[in-house]
């Protein structure tokens, strides 16, 4: 085997892992910091896809506009996110008219101001289904055995390419002193 073909597999492989670590912990970090939510339905695709991760901003009632996508908590404690098509002032209580994007027409009933949690700010399509899953105990294990196999395998990548450097003489060869053979000096 080429030792150059294994020594690009094993950065391709520490890179991955790095990245895959770094995630991890980025979403750690979001979802111990902020407000979030998984998307669960696929009532406001295509903007959020099923299976997102989205962050949750506090909006003051008067911050809520027509168009931006809020996240409601209804009286049965059901979570919704959806996008206000109409603000409504019923006396001294504000209303919003919210509607899913790939709903045909809008929620059936009007959503009291203090139902909303706030406004979506930022959606991590998919990241939602890791979220899930690091949720339960059986996902923290599978992650946790996903990252010790890859490390593994990092480390028997290295092994093959010490292996390969010593079959080829190349481990511990110092670099040739001075110019090459035909440099001009």
């Amino acid at each position: 085997m080429n030792l150059t073909v294994v020594t690009i597999a094993r950065r391709s492989l520490t890179l991955g892992w790095l990245l895959l670590v770094a995630g991890l912990i980025g979403l750690a970090a979001v979802t111990h910091m902020a407000t979030t939510f998984v998307i669960q339905g696929s009532s406001m695709q295509p903007a959020i896809p099923f299976g997102s991760l989205i962050v949750v901003a506090p909006a003051s009632p008067d911050a809520v506009r027509v168009g931006d996508v809020v996240t409601i908590r209804a009286d049965n404690g059901a979570v919704v996110s959806h996008r206000v098509t109409r603000r409504v002032d019923l006396g001294s209580e504000r209303m919003y008219e919210v509607k899913g994007d790939a709903n045909p027409t809008p929620d059936p009933v009007l959503i009291p101001e203090r139902s909303v949690i706030g406004r979506v700010a930022l959606t991590l399509p998919y990241a939602g289904f890791v979220a899930a899953m690091l949720g339960t105990p059986s996902g923290v294990v599978s992650l946790l055995a996903t990252v010790a196999t890859g490390l593994l395998l990092i480390l028997l990548v290295e092994q093959l390419e010490g292996e390969l450097s010593e079959h080829d003489g190349t481990a511990g060869a110092a670099a040739p002193e001075g110019p090459p053979r035909g440099a001009l000096a």
